[in-house]
């Protein structure tokens, strides 16, 4: 670390001077992969040229044109192969995670005609979805039935039959929520909704790059998938649409993406999620063996430093990076900043709703009190994370906790 540590500031004047002394003189430990990732090198390198001198646009017949309409095809072929679908032309373009749960939800229930009798989802699903569905809901354009989950994040196997019925059109279920990190056991669900003709969508934002994704095993109609998830640029997503779903079109204009998103293709991005899905794809196996030991090493030492922590959906089945770690008697916005001030970058939760004064709706469907909902905080790691990162973050956080705790009411009367 740098001499920022021990710098004081004089007065309020000197905060703003004094941020920017301590970014420029500390190494960031960046520990917040679920809110994005670093644009990987490759990516940046085959994006360049469809910044620069290839700014044709693919829906003109010229030379320029036809280039960046074969970079979109290719990219299409790369996304397809990478979860599993037959048809590249099942592949459609979006702006990211956001937009796809839109059009996928949306665009589901426009293309009915009529509202949808019921949508069963989950108390623990993203924003993207959450608010979509209580948007739609409070419109009478479909009732929700939400499975909920056991203390440690998963769907709740007893409740799931009572939640899918015959009047039952949707069902729409994260594979890997996105604050615990815990993979959702969506198989069964999946079948049975199948068998009952009911129209699936997934959110695999969280899944892309850390669990194989196969659309033809899990028999999902639609996909929405975020590029800057996973090493692309943020701004570019895709909706996987299994060929036969009727879907309707959101934003209306051109002709791109057979007819189910108008406006002229970002031929970078794509560019570069087609190169990210390729290297996800490469590095899927190797990636969690790395990963993995480092994502224990951080709880280990945390539960064994510091009293009255936890870890949020330890029972469950989790992707290797992530772990939401409760730790009693602080505030998570206190941490993030105070641990920000020390170099490392964490999240209290979704990156969706920073600055929101609510706890966590994940923890508190998990069954945790307000309090403790208030004192977790999520680490996730990513592909530049490194045994030094995690061995000089952990004394920091340690005293970070130290700190918060002296001032802290309740852990005082201990």
């Amino acid at each position: 670390m740098g001499s920022s540590q021990a710098r004081v500031r004089n007065s309020p004047n000197d905060v703003g001077t004094y941020l920017t002394v301590a970014a420029e003189d500390m190494k960031t430990i960046y520990l917040d992969h679920n809110a994005t990732t670093p644009i990987r090198p490759e990516v940046l390198e085959a994006m360049m040229p469809f910044l620069k001198d290839e700014f044709g646009n693919p829906s003109s017949l010229h030379q320029l044109g036809q280039k960046s309409r074969k970079a979109v095809e290719e990219a299409r072929a790369k996304l397809a192969a990478f979860i599993g679908a037959d048809d590249p032309n099942e592949i459609i373009f979006t702006s990211g995670g956001t937009e796809s749960d839109n059009l996928a939800i949306k665009g589901t229930a426009v293309a009915r005609g009529k509202p949808l009798s019921k949508v069963t989802t989950s108390t623990v699903e993203h924003s993207a979805v959450r608010r979509v569905l209580f948007q739609l809901e409070k419109s009478g354009w479909c009732q929700v039935s939400k499975i909920p989950v056991t203390s440690a994040g998963c769907l709740d196997k007893s409740a799931r039959e009572t939640h899918l019925s015959p009047d039952t059109d949707l069902v729409t279920l994260m594979l890997v929520n996105n604050e615990t990190g815990v993979i959702q056991p969506v198989e069964e669900i999946f079948i049975a909704a199948r068998e009952k003709g009911v129209t699936i969508h997934t959110d695999a934002v969280q899944a892309a790059g850390r669990i194989p994704i196969d659309v033809n095993q899990l028999g999902v109609d639609l996909l929405s998938l975020s590029g800057h998830k996973l090493g692309a640029p943020k701004g570019i997503g895709i909706l996987y649409v299994r060929k036969g779903t009727r879907l309707e079109a959101l934003i209306h204009g051109g002709s791109q993406e057979k007819n189910r998103r108008g406006g002229t293709e970002n031929v970078a991005a794509i560019v570069g999620l087609g190169v990210a899905a390729d290297l996800a794809r490469e590095e899927l196996s190797a990636a969690p063996r790395r990963i993995e030991p480092l994502r224990n090493l951080l709880e280990k030492e945390i539960l064994s430093q510091i009293p009255k922590t936890a870890v949020n959906g330890a029972g469950a089945t989790r992707v290797c990076n992530t772990t939401n770690i409760l730790f009693e008697f602080t505030d998570n916005t206190q941490m993030v900043m105070a641990l920000d001030m020390k170099g490392i970058s964490v999240s209290n939760g979704s990156a969706c709703a920073s600055g929101n004064p609510e706890p966590s709706h994940v923890l508190l469907a998990m069954g945790l009190p307000q309090d403790k909902a208030h004192a977790s905080i999520r680490f996730s790691l990513g592909s530049d994370t490194t045994k030094e990162d995690i061995e000089t973050a952990i004394p920091l956080i340690v005293t970070t906790v130290q700190q918060i705790r002296s001032n802290h009411p309740l852990w005082k009367e201990k």
